[in-house]
């Protein structure tokens, strides 16, 4: 494996090795050209948002998917939890624990951290552990979480003033300000081109403040440290809660909108939606399903049930309403199709959900449907039979890149070349 060094301004190599979330949909979006997926080693990546959002989990899932993509070898990894936050039981989900008792970085025993330039030294300390042929992910969890010495030096001044009996507390007002001016002027770009000799990915995960005062277009929330961490970052992800999944009345789950708002690659600002389970992690096919046949409401992001029960995966003929209307003409039943829907009340325009099900209903119809558009099946058989068969999951993804390639040259802007 190489090591290549790069200055401040400039970008990995495309032979970089790369880091998958475990959910192609999230590497297609940070991705950010075709046929890439993932986010280069050696680079600082940005994970934002809102407490519950899954920015903790994101970060365990990237970890979790390179371990395993490399089968536990010339992979290592730090997750700095400063917030004491990270209670999930990755080894439950993921077969390993990624924040285990007595750590060490090389032969160094460890802690989480607690102040910026403690940090600094800790960072060091773990990409000059890794060996030529390694590749790393130090992770911070978050940077909220940390102090400075400064910080620490006037907490302990107060705490002696109190034991003292003091009338006054007094301290020299610093409130964090050296935090920022550490970071903008010596972590982050003093760690920057480090990162990228190692092979290191450098995870910050932030939360949200209110952006008191902010006008009229201005974004109504800020992270700490935001202009550093927008110059240095290679990629900056927003992440969102849509939609509470819930099993009788307890959330057991959460749809994610995933964003970027800043990424150095051809194609930036794309986003995706995808599902993960407190008990289980990104659920990685589900998501690709309800993006490939959009089984997901546009407004509510609820499963749409009709969509769910038959999903014609193995069909040759692409199931859209002009194949389904097609298909009904050809067989004269467009006429009854249209009718049966006004009698039920609901109007004589035919849609791709009604026609599906209906066509399900009768066994002439079923077995017709079937062999223009394939055997269909409902979501959760589909998620079955692809969890057991790679072939399928390897079609699943080939389908959902597919799909992605096809919006984005529609979206390309067909002109001739500047200099042709």
């Amino acid at each position: 494996m190489g090591t290549p060094k790069v200055n401040e301004n400039q970008e990995p190599s495309r032979e970089s090795p790369r880091f998958s979330f475990g959910c192609l949909l999230a590497d297609l979006v940070v991705g950010g050209d075709k046929n890439v997926l993932g986010i280069p080693a050696g680079v600082i990546i940005n994970l934002v948002g809102d407490k519950s959002a899954g920015k903790t989990f994101l970060k365990n899932e990237l970890i979790a998917a390179s371990y395993h993509q490399r089968h536990g070898k010339g992979i290592k990894w730090f997750s700095d939890d400063t917030e004491t936050g990270d209670t999930f039981n990755t080894s439950k989900l993921y077969g390993f624990d990624i924040h285990p008792d007595g750590r060490k970085i090389g032969t160094h025993p460890v802690e989480d951290t607690h102040t910026v330039e403690e940090l600094d030294g800790k960072i060091s300390l773990f990409t000059n552990s890794l060996k030529p042929d390694e590749i790393g992910v130090y992770a911070v969890d978050s940077l909220d979480g940390l102090t400075d010495s400064v910080i620490e030096k006037m907490a302990a001044s107060r705490e002696k003033q109190v034991a003292d009996g003091a009338d006054e507390i007094k301290d020299k007002g610093d409130y964090g300000m050296k935090i920022s001016k550490f970071l903008s002027g010596q972590l982050f770009k003093h760690q920057h081109s480090a990162l990228a000799s190692k092979n290191c990915l450098l995870i910050i995960v932030s939360q949200i403040r209110e952006n008191i005062g902010a006008g009229l277009f201005a974004k109504k929330w800020k992270v700490s440290c935001g202009k550093a961490l927008e110059f240095f970052c290679h990629t900056r992800i927003f992440l969102q809660s849509v939609k509470a999944i819930t099993t009788n009345g307890v959330q057991i789950g959460t749809v994610v909108k995933m964003s970027t708002f800043k990424s150095k690659t051809p194609r930036p600002y794309r986003s995706c939606y995808f599902t993960f389970y407190f008990t289980y992690g990104i659920d990685d096919i589900g998501s690709s399903l309800d993006y490939l046949y959009d089984l997901r409401s546009a407004e509510e992001f609820e499963l749409v049930a009709s969509r769910c029960k038959s999903i014609p995966w193995d069909s040759t003929t692409p199931c859209t309403l002009t194949s389904l209307r097609d298909w009904l003409k050809a067989e004269n039943w467009d006429k009854e199709c249209s009718a049966d829907k006004k009698s039920e009340g609901k109007g004589p325009q035919l849609s791709v959900d009604y026609i599906v099900e209906w066509a399900q209903k009768d066994e002439t119809k079923k077995t017709s449907f079937s062999k223009t558009f394939g055997t269909a099946c409902t979501r959760d058989e589909l998620i079955s039979r692809i969890e057991k068969d790679p072939k399928m999951k390897k079609e699943l993804d080939h389908r959902v890149m597919a799909k992605w390639e096809e919006f984005e040259e529609s979206i390309r802007v067909d002109r001739k070349g500047k200099y042709e």
